[in-house]
């Protein structure tokens, strides 16, 4: 079964309530102005490197498999 077709299944037998939490829920993130989503400019892009570079240079990061250690530790994953 496709991720549609189980989505579709789902809605079928969803309460009205719930249906109408998820539109809600779908509408703040998707549709708003200001959703977190929404694309982003060069210049957004381009300072978000920067930042990122600097944290780096200034060792402010962390190796992948430590971070992901520390999440799985904090959440109980």
């Amino acid at each position: 079964m496709s991720t549609l077709e189980q989505t579709v299944s789902m809605l079928k037998v969803l309460p009205d309530d719930d249906i109408k939490a998820i539109h809600d829920i779908t509408y703040r993130f998707y549709i708003r102005e200001h959703s977190p989503f929404a694309p982003l400019t060069k210049e957004k892009v381009l300072n978000d490197l920067a930042i990122s570079r600097e944290q780096i240079s200034n060792g402010d990061c962390k190796e992948l498999g430590q971070a992901i250690q520390e999440i799985e530790a904090k959440y109980g994953l």
